[in-house]
């Protein structure tokens, strides 16, 4: 799990969605967007990235393993803890 920190405005938010293949694919992008040296068009990001808004909505009931877990299952890449 990585935290991201910046001042507003800083683009945070665009990193993730772009990382998370979240970002409108009309979008002009200038520059190199890569994640551990892969450019955005060798790996597959939705099952390497993910992107929780701040108005998160997620089952209180969960713990926060099963959370991962539950995410990664509909995200197609089995157990986040590998098993």
């Amino acid at each position: 799990m990585t935290l991201l920190l910046g001042p507003p405005s800083s683009g945070k938010t665009t990193l993730l969605l772009a990382l998370a293949g979240k970002l409108d694919p009309t979008l002009n992008v200038q520059g190199q967007v890569s994640y551990n040296g892969y450019g955005l068009d060798e790996f597959v990001p939705r099952k390497t990235a993910a992107y929780v808004s701040q108005n998160d909505v997620h089952l209180g009931d969960l713990t926060v393993k099963e959370t991962f877990d539950y995410s990664a299952r509909f995200q197609g890449v089995g157990s986040a803890s590998g098993n």
